[in-house]
Parts: structure tokens; C-alpha cells; sequence
């Protein structure tokens, strides 16, 4: 009778992992089938039957469901031996096996039953002798690309006396162009080329398979790429070498057969029998290409092998640069050379399958074939994941291979041979146990009564002692691993017990290597109590302990070891490498460097790259560490260059390390100092490089300067590479304070420069106004001449025309006694012709007046039509008389008769008037943004709507001289005397703009800008013109103000990545695509950005216009994928634009999940994908928006008029909402509802602080502080409003409105503070009145009936406040600035009884009883504020801090926790207590409410300890285990834990509430922890760390000290807080 088997997997059922379980509907199957299916399920509970679809509810795990006992009984009976296979012909499977085994039998020695000559000595099959019978597919087809399918079969002899176990590929697509007795022909020649290979996997031939070709090959048992999928994703050392080796060695056979393997990746690297790594499908891209690109390329040279892309069944990320498609030779220079596909190409696929093996990355995983080409051909770059192999544990010379295996030049590359050797050679480095011998006291134990040998006779095998011991020090147990050493060396035989802890382990580590990695003291002490231990045994890369233990950072067995003396001036690399110091610099450890320089390590060493160690803590930024080696003598490394001559000094200044300069400064001996301080690096003195540090660390540069001034650094010094000294540098930045902190330490202020150059002369060039007045201040001398001959006037006039300061500058130089004028330079010219070249419009009258004092005359200036003038200041009477016009007025020229008399059109008519009564002024022109002048009272033609403030636009200019400007809002242009405007100053030096993207011609040309480029404006000309710096222009942009408009600037540290409407960016995408993110790390002055990219070996740089900031995410940020987004990173899924969901997790990649209500597991995407979306919040009305047709989560039996009350949110982002009349909750999803208004009629508003001036329709013209009353509520988010002051009604948005507390009748009122006066008067009113509301109307007016005044007045309620006042009977406390009365003071609770009033008028006084008084408290209610009420049914306790209550214990304690029974007129509460006869009186002031522990959605909690098997089953969770609650459901709860995939159910009452983790928080792992749940990686017990992300699943992101690189992934479970860091 057949055993049973399961219909899904066909696999008979078992007692182990093929169990029979029984679904709900009574269909059963396997449970590795259901467990399968169940993780793969959309639901978090329920699993679908694969036969009949129903539903069976299954809770956490398929551990739920009922075993089949009857099957199980079936099975039992078939192991007694009841059953046999009798039915072996009619079940594919049964055939398989038997074929199988005979197949096993047959290659033990059986193979003289084949017929004759049907098994070659190669062990190929000779087909023509067998017949071939598939069975079934199995593997992945590869249909889509190839037309392949894998099928398993058996290769029987005719005879019927052989059977052999084969896999067949099936060639399903054929063209029917394709030469097939030609393809034949070459799989046969294949055949034969390597049938005497090892190494490979045998190919036996090709046999017609349902009328398609079928290649017939050896079945193996697995792959290196399932053996990755097995352990993580990633291989062991010794698997790497093994594989490498054998595959190695496969290639190279190939190779000196003539076949190129063509397509070496992890899944045709096959395991055989053995265990061997062997090649499959070599040589076969070659072939079955497609025929129509053969023929192509039959021309061409036959030597050369074609394989492009489209016709091959190459994998991209496997395949070297020269096999791409020859067609794109052009693009490329190294096409000149190439030589096709080679055995050298097999080295670059052979390089990327390596690189999987050793980080479980797939080669430039994430890119498409056309990324992965600009990549690998354009770019000439390895992939990405290389970088990640040098973490990973792999020999150097290993790495380095794999390096040279990814050359872009295929010569460069090596052979497959050499490769070999270098696996072989580290295979034998690998340790091996001792062979069984009596020298090692091993012995062979034999079972007693069928049973294993105990724990403590297995502890007598010498080899099980070794893995025993690592293996107890890798679980952290220090007992154990002292009773194995102590029972291990009472043997009396020295050798073996040397040999115990000089054995390694896998990765070449021993006993005590391990011991120092873990950190643990305990463990190291217990290995080096005995006296063989020896301290500086070495690894395998010739690593002593105290290595590990500084990588640990653990100063504790650092201090272990150095008590038994370790040598702690070894170096690594046979003595040539750096130090035991240096390693603990790169590690950061301040301790543990402390004790090594304490037991005579060298501060000073110098390692093989001439780096000190001083050095390395300096580079990596560990500053502690860098002042314990400054204080134990390390000061003299402060002048020791490196091989790039960049000493410790010039490190510290690139990284702003005030904190060790100083430092040094103060324990270093001057001669230390001498030596050091004036060093000169690539690009200048320490002095130099602080004086240039900008990068938003100006305040470190200035101090830093300070410091090396003080120390007696040289002034003088310049820098390479533009001969600045530091006082230059900050006069060219215009850094006033750098100027001062320089000046006030000596320093001359006409210091010269290589080219004799002065600070005056670079800040006058550069345009730093603040440094120009400072340097004059402090006796700058203006007639130094530099080696051109042009002195300060010079050089002022000459850059006035691109900077409107130095004309002034010129001014206030000329007052100087001695200016020379002039002066010639060597060119010849003077200040006089400089200036003669400029604009004379330009030129003022106080220059020319300045200039007229020194003797210097400028040209008269010749006027022309259209120029603008005005009449000079010095002018008393004009010689034809004012005509109308004054010394203010401005016209234009109308006509010039002759060079001396003009006549000027002023806005009060035509004048005529001399050339010598008047100058040129800077015209306004039709474009131009203008404003009045400050001095301007009254316009010439009056406000007409207008404010002082008002912007407006030149529109033209009438020939009667007046100015037509244009106003947002005015139906036509307001007229405008040019005497009363001036141009409006938008923009300031340093400031980045943008060209208007709609600008099409440019008033002084486009020339190559293109519109909607973002630059910074480099400098103001004399005219309000700027000169724009691009990226992308080599000088500066000539533009107008009003032909750019204000951008937000880019700032260093910004993430950032590229817009989605850019297709191409201007410096090339260089591999990078949409989806990269960045980060800011310096800005050129053109605003050129150098950005920095994770695994991107070198910076990219990008135009500002190209690129956007990255919004700053955080979990449970309510996103949207953003409209500009075609399609996310991975691709849409079941999301579409209106999908609105919560942030799950952050990745440090730029990748981030995003839970959406409607899926079970999160979102992948980009955050380059997503924008953040108002959130909603609890409490808000929603509706279906109109646009939905059918909601995400269904109806519910609610319709589109439906309208709910947010009450709950889930993680997910589901809303649960309220619906009157209805008991269960509405489950809406986010993207399917919308926030209604929130308004009711009749509610008070005012316009939100944060709306601005703008807010929609005329509310400013209400005025921002005006109340008013919502009179109607519009369907589409507007509100009609009333006010009191407004006849009619007006409209707003709900969103530029908030509510206020409304005014009802009967409430005390005052005049609100600061009140100038009320709307309609005071009318008999005083500002400090109050009184009480009689009357409120519909628009907000109120009648008010103040104290002392007849009548009702009339109010406007914004004039007026609420009066702080109590009802009677509400609670209240006494605040803390009330004094005390009686035994009454600041806390104590009382309840109001009424408002006390003095004859008819209320001076603010309330009464209060309070408990235990007889007298009620009278005093002003600004004393009192509001409580809770509490009410009986309450349960109370005393709080801790009263020591004594005020009616006493009466035998109860602070514990004591009672239910209040009754409460009086003055508050006493009456507490009943179970273990009290009578009530327990108590102030209420003494007592806290005990509240009843609810769970909430976002809350972490963990099994209680007394529930011993949940209600819905464990799965994988644990009593330790930590989860965050994301769904609540009556009494049920949905949690999510970090390692499980779905939300784990349970029962409310099974979970207890711990506190979460937060970022900030200070943690360390677990003591007693075996191993992480994501593993140690470099950390260990005494690790610790930060939190700087926590997932909405609770996954922690850890930020360990000393530790660089990506955050370290924990399960909260696994980590403690740190109770020292977090007091």
C-alpha cells in the first residue's frame, strides 16, 4: 500500500517537518506546505485552503492546527514495516527515488551491468545507448529570456538494466530560422572539449525532448547560491576557499580546452555528490544566441566571440565590460583596443560571483541592464558591493584578487591558475583537528546500551575539547569554560593542554583571541590563570589578543593582558605594520590607549605609511583618544607629515579639533611647538588652513587662529596656492571678526603678500565692505602700491563697476591727508581714468565734489535725449529759474540745443535749464520693482489705495516725465513722480536666486543661461544690476533684479537627490540614478555642490538646479508618493497615487517602508518617492471623498453621506471612526477620507497667527484681531462669517481660521490690556471696568452691564477678555504665587461657594471652603485655578510625597489603595477600604487617582510572565520578546515584533505595558545575551551605544561609541538601557 503524500508538495508525510495537519474545512496537508503559504498570506491570522478557499482562522502559527492522526497512524504502522511501495509505477516521485538509488548503487562499483561501452571512463553516458524519460520541471524557468526549461529525468539502458539520475534542458523556444543541425554540431564539439575536465558539470549529449532540443547533463544536488540562501546570504571562509578552489580550477581546464564559460554567476555554480563545486552551462551563450545575430556578425573576425545583450543569455550583473554590445563601441575609448569576449572575461564574472560569496549582495543589485552599462562601461567602475568585501574577515591578498578580477582592462586580470594558487594556498592555512592517536589522548568511545556517551566522557576527547571550549566562550560561559580548562590540564600532559589553547578555530582564532573579542575580563582571566596560556599567541593573520581586546574596546582585558606582560610595541604584518597603538587609535578608545601608553606603548610610533598614531585618532576624529596621547607624550607627533605631508596639526584644522589644539598648546614644550606650528602642508601653514575654514565652521576657524597666533604661529605665512596670508583670507571673506582677532594679535595691516598685494587691496577686489572700514579704521594705507602699480584708489575704481561700494570707499579714502591721486600704475592710468570709464550716471555728486578737492577734474559730461537728471545740491538759484521744479525733482532730457542748456521735462512741466546746474542720475526703467521713499509724507499725486509699503512695477514713462507704476490688485497704473521712487533692493550678496523659468529675453542677454538655473549673486553694480555666479559659466551673469526670483539656499549637511523632472543631469548622473541620496559636504562659491553618496567611492557633483532637499522623515510621518514620481523604486504594487500611509522604517540607504491599512506587510520605496501629507488626528471629522467609488477597507454598511469621529488610529494608518447611532467603529483608509471643516454655526473664530498677511478673500481688511461667528457651512471647505462691525456677510477657508472661546451670557468681562480705544468708544468706560454679559447677538455684538454704569454698552468682543471666574461647586487649587492662609496655602483643593461682591460691584473675589476649615477663603480668583473634579467610585491612594495626612492613617500606608464612598460640601473625601471598619477621611489635596492600565495603539509591550501559553499560540515569540501594539480590536491586539513579518495576535489581558525605546536613549546589550538576533558584528557586552532610529516594529538602529559606519540593528529584547548614562 502506498504511503501518504502531500498534494501540494508530493512529498510523503512525516513526523518531523512533513507532519499531516488539518485545515478548518478537513482538507490536510503538510506543515511545511501550510507554514509556507501561512508566511506568505496577505492575512495576519487566517490562512486560504489551496483546494476549496475557505477561510480557516489559524492565529500565529500553523502550530494551531489539529494533526491528522489518522495519517500519522498510517505512517507509524509503514515504519513497523505493515506497508510497501507497490505502486512505484504509477507515481513519478516513486520512480525518481528508485532510480536514484540504483543510481547510488550502480556508481559504489555496479557499472559493468550497463551495456556494453554505455559508461565511458569519464563517467559520460553514451545517450545513443539509452532512453530518456523527463519526470518533472523543477528549478526556475528562464522562458522569459532564454526559451529554457529544467526538467529532472532518467537515462535507462535499453535492456532495461541501467538507470541514471540526469537533469535536461529543455530549449522550448526555437527560431525557425535556426540552423539546428549547426547548433548540433557545436554542443557536440562542446561536449567533447570538455568531457575531460574536471570540475564541471558532465554534459552527455543532446537528445530530442517533445520535439525540442534537450541537453542532457549530470542532476546535482544544490548550488552556491542555494548554499547562500542557507546561511543568511553570505558563505564561510572556508566555503569561499573551497568553492573558489574547485571552480578555480573547473575555469582553467575549460580554458586550456579553447571554452569560454561565458556566464559564471551563483546559480550555475552546482554542488555535485560530494559536496564540489562544479561549472554548469559553459559555453553555451555562444550557441544558442539568436541566428539573426549571428548572421550580423558574420562579417566579422571569427576570433572575436560576439555576445550582445539582447541575443544571449548573459546576466548583467555578471558580465564584463568588453562583453557588452560592440555596436555602442563609439561612446567608449576603450572599444579602440578591445578584444572581445576573452578567457580574461571570465575573470570579471568569476570577480562578481566572489563578491556575492563574501557579502551576500548581488552585484549592483537595484540597477537595470542600461544602469549597470553607464556603470560598468561608461563609468569604469567596480561594483559597489567590492567596497563591502573588505569587512567580511577575507585574506588581503584574497580582496586584492577579487580587485584585480574586476580591472576594467581585461589584460590586467588574472588567470585562473593563479587563482588557484592563492586558494589553495590559504585552504591550507585553514586548522585542522589532530588525527585520533594515543599522543593526543583521543579515543574512540562506543555506545552504551545504544545510548550516546555522556557530556563528561565526551569532555575526555582531546578535538571535542577544542570546540567545546570555543564554543562555550563564544555563549559567554565562564563556568564552563574554567571546569574544561581545569579538567583539561589535570591531565599532566603539557602538549595537549598547549595544543587546547593554541588550537584555532574556522577563522584562525584560538582560544584567547576569541576570549578578548567578547570583551569578557571574566573569560580572559580564566584562560590566562594558567600558565601555558600564552599572551601574544598569534592568528592567522598574525594578530595577537590584546588586537582583539582593543577592538572590543574592553580596558578591562586590556588590563588582563598587560598583567601578564603583552607586548605592547609589537607591530602587526611580520613586524612592518602599524602598532598595537595605532590600532586602538583607529578604534578610539581613550582607556584602553591609556593603559597601553601606561605599560610603555610608543605615542610617537610611525607606521608603515608614515602615519603616527596621533594621526589616526586625529583622521578618525576621536578626539579623547587624541588628548590621552597628547598627555602621555605623544606632543612631538604634532609635527610628523605623513606620506601626503599633512602632520596631526593640519588635521585637526581640516576637522575643526579646537579641543586638541588647545590641548597641545598647553602640555606641549615650546621647542615641541616650534616644530610643529609652522609646518607647511600641500596648501599652507596650520595658520593658513584655519584662517581659509568655512564650511559653516567659521566660529572654529576664528578660535583656532586665535590659538596658533598665541602660540607664535607666523603671520606671514601663505598659503600655495594663492599666496594669501591669514589676514588676506579674511579680509577676502569679509570675516570682520577673523580681521579683528588677527589685527588685536599684532599683526601689521599692511602686511604683503607675494605679489606685495595688502589685506585693503584683496577687500576692495572682493567686495568685503565690513573689512574695508575696519582695515581703514586700523591705519590701512591706501597709497601702497602692489607689483601692477595700482594702489587702493586703483583698484576701487576699477572693480566699482561691478561692485557700487568702493565709489563710496573712493569717498572716504580721499579724506585721507596724502591720498595720492595721481598716481600712475604700470599700465599708465589714474584714478581720474578709471573713473572717466565708468557710466558718469554712476558717479555722485559727493565723488565729484571729493575729487574736485584733491585737484582731480572729471570731463564735463555730455548729455543726450533721455537721459535723467536732476539739479545739483550746490545750486542756489538756477540761471532760467526753478520753473515749477526743486532740488528734489528728477526728469528726463526732452532736447540739447548745444552742449550747454538742455531742456528737462520735470512732472511740473518743461524746464530749461544750464548743463553745469545739473547731473546725471540712474534712471528707473519699464520692468523695474519701485518703491516710495522713506522720506516721502504726501505723493505728489496723492495715496489713491497705496501704502507706504506698497511694491509696485515701472510700467512706462510718460513724456511729461511722470512714472506709471503697476500695483497687485489696481485695475490701472498709479502715477508716480521719479523724485519720490527708488528701486526696491530684493537681493543681497550671497544670496541664491533663481532665473525665472518663464524668462524668455533678458535685458542684458541670456547668452547660455538657461531659465530656471539657480546661482548666487556675486556682486551689486553702481546701476542695481547683478552679476550671477552659475555652475556652469565661467564668469558671472549680467541680469537684472526682476529676471530672478529668491530660492531657499542649499547648506552643507543638506540631503538632497535629483528632481524627477530632470532627465539628465548637467555633470552626468556618473551610475547614479533618481533614487540616490546625498549628502551636502561642501559648496563652491558658484554654488556648484560636492555631494557625498553612500558606496560611492569619490563625491558627485550636481548643479543647485538639478537637485531638491530630502524632506526630513521619521517614523510615522504621514506620506504620499509624490505627483512627480512615474513610477516608485520597486515599482507601484497594490499603491497608487491617493494612497496616503504611516512610515514604518528608515533605512540608512535612503530606502524606507510605509505601512498602508490595506497590506499586510509594508511599502518599499525611495524617500526621493514620497512627500509628507497633513496628518489626521484624533477627534477630526471625516467623510468618503466624492471621487471614491468603492473605499480600500469597503463600506461597512455606511454610504458617501456617512460622517465619523476619528477615535482610534492604527500603526497602519486606519482610521476607526465614530459614527453616531452605531455601535462598531468605521475602518476608513487615510487615502479614501477627508477632514471635513470642524465648524459648526455659530462657533467664534479668528484668523490662524501663522496665515500671514494673506489670508483668502478680505479677512485683512477685518483686521487679524477681530472675532467672528461662523454664520454658514459650504460643502467645499468655506465658511461664511459674521462680525459686528461689517455689514453683510464675507467668506473664508476653514484653513486660515481657528476657533476661540466664545462669549455666552452671564460671564464676567474686562477690557482687554493694551486697549488704545474701543471700537465705538468708551463711552462712560474705564479701562479697568468690569461687568457682565446681558446679551449676545448672531454677528458677534455683545451688551455688556458694567459695574457703575448705567445702561447696557455696546461691545465689540475683540475689545474685550474673559474675567477669570468660577461656578459654584467647581474644584479649584491654590496656585503657587498664593500666600498662605491658616493651614491653607500654594496646592491646597477647594471647592468655590460663591462670588463675593462688595455693595453692587465685583472686585475679582471668590469663596472657597476648604476641608478641615470652618471659615471659607475669601481672596482674588487670579490666585485659583481649575482641578478635576473627583467623583465617588474612584479609586485613591496618598501620594508619596505627604508624610503625614491631615486626619491621620487610621491604619492604612502609602500602598494602601481605597475607593472614594462619599465626598463633602468642602472636598473632604470619604475612602472605603476592605481592610478599614470605617471610612478613611482624607484632604483631596493628599490623595492621586489610581488609574486602571489600558493599552493603546503605538504602546510596547511583552507577554506577562503567568501567561504560560497564549491564547492564539507563541509562533515565534517569547516571554522576551518586545513589541509595539499596531491594531486593537475589543479584547484582542495585534503587535508587531521586529522578526516576524506579520502582526502576532493575542489577548489584551496577555500583554503588559514596558517602556519603550526612544532616540537618545543610552543602551547596551544584554548581559547573558548568547548571540543578537542580527548578530555581534564588531560589538560586544561592553558596548555601548545610542539609539538613533527606532522602527514602528520596535527594530532599534544603534549608534555604538568608536564605531563608524551604518547603525548597528537590534531587537529591543536584546538591549538594556544603560543605567549609568540614563540616571
Amino acid at each position: 500500500m502506498k504511503i501518504p503524500c502531500c498534494t501540494v508538495c508530493q512529498t510523503r508525510y512525516n513526523e518531523q517537518d512533513r507532519v499531516p495537519l488539518l485545515l478548518q474545512c478537513g482538507h490536510g496537508f503538510c506543515k511545511e506546505c501550510l507554514s509556507r503559504m501561512f508566511s506568505s498570506a496577505s492575512s495576519d491570522t487566517s490562512l486560504s485552503c489551496p483546494r476549496c478557499r475557505h477561510v480557516s482562522v489559524v492565529g500565529n502559527s500553523v502550530h494551531a492546527l489539529r494533526k491528522n492522526y489518522a495519517i500519522l497512524g498510517l505512517i507509524s504502522s509503514a515504519s513497523s514495516g505493515d506497508f510497501t511501495d507497490e505502486d512505484e509505477e504509477d507515481d513519478e516521485d516513486e520512480q525518481l527515488t528508485v532510480a536514484v538509488e540504483r543510481e547510488q548503487r550502480e556508481q559504489r562499483g555496479q557499472r559493468e551491468r550497463c551495456e556494453t561501452n554505455s559508461l565511458s571512463s569519464n563517467g559520460l553516458i553514451e545517450l545513443g545507448l539509452h532512453d530518456l524519460r523527463v519526470l518533472r520541471r523543477f528549478g526556475e524557468d528562464l522562458g522569459k529570456k532564454g526559451g529554457v526549461e529544467m526538467w529532472m529525468g532518467v537515462v535507462s539502458g535499453k535492456s532495461g538494466r541501467c538507470r541514471h539520475r540526469v537533469a535536461v534542458k529543455k530549449l522550448v523556444v526555437i527560431g525557425e530560422d535556426t540552423d539546428l543541425v549547426w547548433v548540433q554540431g557545436q554542443l557536440e564539439e562542446l561536449r567533447r572539449k570538455a568531457m575531460w575536465c574536471r570540475n564541471v558539470c558532465r554534459f552527455h549529449g543532446v537528445m530530442k525532448v517533445d520535439g525540442c532540443l534537450g541537453l542532457v547533463m549530470d542532476k546535482c544536488n544544490g548550488s552556491v547560491e542555494t548554499e547562500m540562501r542557507q546561511n543568511e546570504g553570505r558563505l564561510t571562509l572556508e566555503q569561499i576557499l573551497r568553492y573558489g578552489a574547485d571552480i578555480a580550477r573547473g575555469v582553467a581546464e575549460l580554458h586550456a580546452a579553447g571554452v569560454v564559460c561565458m556566464n559564471l554567476k551563483p546559480s550555475n555554480l552546482l554542488l555535485d555528490e560530494d559536496g564540489r563545486a562544479v561549472v554548469s552551462d559553459y559555453g553555451l551563450p555562444a550557441i544558442l544566441k539568436k541566428p539573426s545575430c549571428r548572421r550580423t556578425r558574420s562579417e566579422c573576425d571569427s576570433s572575436r566571440t560576439h555576445s550582445c545583450m539582447d541575443c544571449t543569455m548573459l546576466s548583467p550583473n555578471y558580465t564584463a565590460p568588453e562583453a557588452w554590445e560592440p555596436e555602442k563601441k563609439s561612446l567608449n575609448i576603450f572599444w579602440d583596443d578591445a578584444l572581445g569576449i576573452s578567457p580574461e572575461s571570465d575573470a570579471w564574472s568569476f570577480g562578481c560571483t566572489l563578491v556575492e560569496m563574501c557579502t551576500g549582495s548581488v552585484p549592483w543589485a537595484g540597477l537595470n541592464a542600461e544602469d549597470i552599462y553607464r556603470a560598468v562601461v561608461k563609468g569604469k567602475r567596480q561594483p559597489p558591493q567590492y567596497a563591502s568585501v573588505v569587512g567580511v574577515g577575507i585574506p588581503r591578498d584574497l580582496w586584492k584578487m577579487i580587485g584585480d578580477c574586476l580591472q576594467f582592462k581585461a589584460a590586467k586580470r588574472p588567470t585562473f591558475s593563479a587563482m588557484l594558487a592563492i586558494f589553495l594556498r590559504h585552504l591550507q592555512e585553514i586548522p585542522r583537528g589532530s588525527p585520533a592517536s594515543p599522543d593526543n589522548d583521543v579515543t574512540v568511545l562506543p555506545k552504551a546500551n545504544g545510548l550516546p556517551p555522556s557530556p563528561s566522557t565526551v569532555l575526555e576527547v582531546g578535538h571535542d575539547y577544542q570546540s567545546l571550549l570555543h564554543k562555550m566562550i563564544c555563549e559567554d560561559n565562564v563556568s564552563g569554560v574554567s571546569e574544561l580548562l581545569q579538567r583539561a590540564s589535570s591531565k599532566n600532559d603539557g602538549n595537549s593542554f598547549h595544543y587546547l589553547l593554541e588550537a584555532q578555530n574556522a577563522e584562525g582564532q584560538t582560544a584567547l583571541h576569541l576570549a578578548c573579542r567578547r570583551g569578557s575580563v571574566e573569560l580572559v582571566e580564566a584562560i590566562l590563570n594558567y600558565p601555558e596560556a600564552n599572551v601574544d599567541v598569534l592568528d592567522k593573520d598574525g594578530d595577537p589578543p590584546l588586537v582583539f581586546a582593543l577592538a572590543a574596546g574592553s580596558p578591562e582585558c586590556v588590563r588582563a593582558l598587560l598583567s601578564r606582560y603583552a607586548n605592547v610595541r609589537s607591530r602587526l604584518r611580520d613586524g612592518f605594520g602599524p602598532s598595537v597603538a595605532h590600532v586602538c587609535a583607529y578604534h578610539g578608545q581613550p582607556d584602553c590607549m591609556r593603559e597601553l601608553l601606561l605599560a610603555g606603548a610608543d605615542p610617537n610610533a610611525v607606521d608603515d605609511e608614515g602615519e603616527s598614531v596621533l594621526h589616526r585618532a586625529v583622521t578618525k576624529k576621536y578626539t579623547e583618544c587624541a588628548l590621552v596621547i597628547l598627555e602621555h607624550g605623544g606632543c612631538k607627533s604634532m609635527g610628523i607629515s605623513n606620506s601626503k605631508n599633512l602632520t596631526p596639526l593640519h588635521l585637526c584644522v581640516t576637522t575643526w579639533n579646537v579641543a586638541v589644539v588647545k590641548r597641545w598648546i598647553e602640555v606641549a614644550s615650546s621647542e615641541d611647538i616650534a616644530d610643529a606650528i609652522d609646518v607647511p602642508s600641500p596648501v599652507g601653514t596650520a595658520l593658513s588652513m584655519a584662517a581659509a575654514l568655512k564650511k559653516d565652521h567659521e566660529a572654529s576657524g576664528r578660535e583656532l587662529v586665535q590659538i596658533l597666533l598665541a602660540a607664535g604661529a607666523d603671520a606671514t605665512a601663505q598659503d600655495t596656492q594663492h599666496g594669501r596670508t591669514a589676514l588676506h583670507t579674511a579680509a577676502m571673506t569679509n570675516d570682520v571678526e577673523l580681521v579683528k582677532i588677527i589685527l588685536d594679535a599684532g599683526v601689521d595691516v599692511n602686511i604683503r603678500n607675494v605679489q606685495n598685494t595688502i589685506p585693503l587691496h584683496v577687500a576692495l577686489a572682493r567686495g568685503s565692505k565690513s573689512c574695508v572700514g575696519m582695515l581703514l579704521s586700523a591705519g590701512a594705507n591706501c597709497n601702497m602700491q602692489d607689483d601692477e602699480g595700482n594702489n587702493a584708489f586703483h583698484i576701487a575704481a576699477d572693480t566699482a563697476k561691478m561692485i557700487r561700494e568702493n565709489l563710496e570707499w573712493i569717498i572716504v579714502m580721499l579724506k585721507y591727508p596724502g591720498a595720492a591721486v595721481e598716481v600712475r600704475n604700470h599700465s599708465g592710468m589714474t584714478l581720474r581714468d578709471f573713473l572717466e570709464a565708468l557710466p558718469r550716471e554712476w558717479i555722485s555728486e559727493d565723488l565729484m565734489e571729493a575729487l574736485a578737492n584733491k585737484g582731480v577734474h572729471l570731463f564735463p559730461t555730455i548729455y543726450q535725449v533721455g537721459d535723467w537728471v536732476k539739479f545739483k545740491s550746490t545750486v542756489v538759484t538756477p540761471t532760467y529759474g526753478w520753473q515749477g521744479a526743486t532740488h528734489n525733482s528728477v526728469g528726463f532730457v526732452q532736447s540739447v540745443p548745444d552742449k550747454d542748456i538742455l531742456f528737462v521735462s520735470f512732472c511740473s512741466g518743461e524746464a530749461r535749464v544750464l548743463a553745469n546746474e545739473v547731473i546725471k542720475v540712474i534712471p528707473l526703467d519699464r520692468g523695474q520693482h519701485v518703491q516710495l521713499k522713506p522720506d516721502v509724507r504726501e505723493p505728489r499725486f496723492g495715496w489713491r489705495g497705496q501704502s507706504r509699503d506698497s511694491i509696485g512695477t515701472v510700467l512706462c514713462v510718460d513724456d511729461d516725465g511722470i512714472l506709471r507704476v503697476g500695483f497687485p490688485g489696481a485695475s490701472r497704473g498709479w502715477k508716480a513722480d521719479p523724485a519720490e521712487m527708488e528701486r526696491v533692493e530684493e537681493f543681497k550678496v550671497g544670496d541664491w536666486v533663481r532665473v525665472r523659468p518663464a524668462l524668455t529675453t533678458a535685458k542684458h542677454g541670456l547668452g547660455s543661461v538657461t531659465p530656471g538655473s539657480i546661482g548666487i549673486v556675486y556682486c551689486i553694480r553702481p546701476d542695481n544690476s547683478l552679476l550671477l555666479e552659475l555652475s556652469y559659466l565661467p564668469n558671472p551673469w549680467h541680469c537684472e533684479p526682476e529676471e530672478v526670483e529668491p530660492v531657499e539656499p542649499f547648506r552643507i549637511g543638506d540631503r538632497v537627490c535629483v528632481k524627477r523632472s530632470v532627465a539628465e543631469p548637467r555633470y552626468a548622473w556618473g551610475g547614479e540614478t533618481h533614487h540616490s541620496v546625498g549628502k551636502i559636504i561642501e559648496i563652491e562659491s558658484d554654488g556648484l555642490l560636492i555631494i557625498e553618496i553612500p558606496n560611492r567611492p569619490i563625491p558627485w557633483q550636481a548643479d543647485p538646479s538639478d537637485m531638491e532637499k530630502v524632506e526630513d522623515f521619521k517614523v510615522r510621518d504621514w506620506v504620499r508618493i509624490k505627483a512627480s514620481v512615474s513610477s516608485p523604486k520597486y515599482g507601484w504594487e497594490d499603491i497608487t497615487r491617493n494612497s496616503i500611509g504611516l512610515i514604518h522604517s528608515l533605512e540608512e540607504d535612503g530606502d524606507m517602508g510605509i505601512a498602508f491599512c490595506f497590506r499586510s506587510k509594508p511599502f518599499s520605496c525611495s524617500v526621493t518617492d514620497v512627500e509628507k501629507v497633513p496628518p489626521f488626528e484624533l477627534g477630526q471629522e471625516i467623510h468618503m471623498l466624492s471621487s471614491v467609488s468603492q473605499p480600500r477597507l469597503g463600506w461597512s454598511n455606511e454610504s458617501p453621506a456617512t460622517v465619523g469621529k476619528v477615535v482610534r488610529i492604527d500603526m497602519d494608518g486606519a482610521l476607526n471612526a465614530k459614527v453616531a447611532g452605531r455601535h462598531s467603529l468605521w475602518k476608513v483608509s487615510p487615502g479614501d477620507a477627508e477632514v471635513l471643516s470642524g465648524f459648526e454655526v455659530g462657533d467664534w473664530v479668528r484668523s490662524k497667527p501663522s496665515v500671514g498677511t494673506r489670508p483668502s478673500y478680505d479677512w485683512l481688511s477685518i483686521g487679524k484681531e477681530s472675532l467672528a461667528v461662523v454664520h454658514s457651512v459650504q460643502d467645499t471647505g468655506y465658511l461664511e462669517l459674521a462680525c459686528c462691525f461689517r455689514k453683510g456677510k464675507w467668506m473664508t477657508h476653514h484653513t486660515d481660521i481657528e476657533k476661540v472661546s466664545g462669549f455666552k451670557i452671564g460671564q464676567h468681562v474686562r477690557f482687554r490690556a493694551g486697549l488704545q480705544e474701543p471700537r465705538w468708544g468708551w463711552r462712560g468706560a474705564q479701562p479697568d471696568s468690569r461687568g457682565v454679559i446681558i446679551s449676545v447677538n448672531s454677528d458677534g455684538e455683545l451688551r455688556v452691564a458694567f459695574f457703575g454704569l448705567s445702561g447696557l454698552w455696546r461691545g465689540d468682543p475683540a475689545d474685550l477678555e474673559m474675567e477669570p471666574t468660577f461656578e459654584v461647586g467647581e474644584w479649584v487649587r491654590m496656585t503657587d504665587n498664593s500666600s498662605a492662609w491658616k493651614s491653607i496655602g500654594p496646592g491646597s483643593i477647594g471647592v468655590v461657594q460663591g462670588i463675593v461682591y462688595e455693595e453692587d460691584k465685583w472686585e475679582g473675589n471668590i469663596s472657597v471652603g476648604f476641608c478641615g476649615e470652618q471659615e471659607h477663603w475669601v481672596g482674588p480668583s487670579t490666585h485659583l485655578e481649575k482641578v478635576n473634579k473627583l467623583t465617588n467610585g474612584q479609586r485613591v491612594r496618598v501620594k508619596s510625597s505627604v508624610t503625614h495626612p491631615r486626619f491621620g492613617w487610621s491604619g492604612h500606608t502609602h500602598s494602601s489603595i481605597g475607593v472614594i464612598s462619599a465626598i463633602d460640601a468642602d472636598g473632604k473625601l470619604r475612602i472605603y477600604t476592605p481592610s478599614g471598619s470605617k471610612s478613611w477621611m482624607l484632604d483631596p489635596y493628599e490623595v492621586e487617582v489610581v488609574e486602571q492600565e489600558e493599552l493603546h495603539i503605538g504602546d510596547w509591550v511583552r507577554v506577562k510572565p503567568s501567561v504560560s501559553n497564549p491564547t492564539h499560540h507563541w509562533g515565534d515569540v517569547t516571554h522576551s520578546s518586545i513589541g509595539v501594539v499596531h491594531r486593537i480590536e475589543d479584547d484582542d491586539l495585534w503587535v508587531a515584533f521586529c522578526f516576524l513579518e506579520r502582526l502576532w495576535l493575542c489577548k489584551n489581558w496577555e500583554m503588559e505595558r514596558v517602556r519603550p525605546f526612544v532616540v537618545g536613549d543610552k543602551v547596551k546589550i544584554k548581559k547573558g545575551l548568547v548571540n543578537p538576533r542580527w548578530g555581534w558584528g564588531m560589538e560586544t557586552h561592553a558596548s555601548k551605544g545610542q539609539v538613533v532610529g527606532v522602527d514602528a516594529n520596535g527594530k532599534l538602529r544603534i549608534k555604538f561609541q568608536w564605531r563608524e559606519g551604518k547603525p548597528w540593528i537590534g531587537d529591543p529584547a536584546d538591549i538594556v538601557l544603560d543605567e549609568i548614562e540614563n540616571p
